[in-house]
């Protein structure tokens, strides 16, 4: 079994703080077409793009 290794909250406050600079913040939009098409209850899509 490998060692795993579980960040602390400060280990992710200091990465989010360092990383936060050089993203945005992109929407998480619900696709009823695709719920339809896979017979899930909801979809959700997140658009790089935008």
């Amino acid at each position: 079994m490998s060692d795993l290794l579980v960040p602390s909250l400060d280990h992710l406050k200091q990465a989010y703080a360092v990383t936060s600079r050089a993203t945005q913040i992109t929407p998480l939009l619900e696709s009823a077409a695709l719920a339809r098409e896979t017979g899930a209850a909801r979809v959700f899509i997140k658009p790089e793009s935008l």
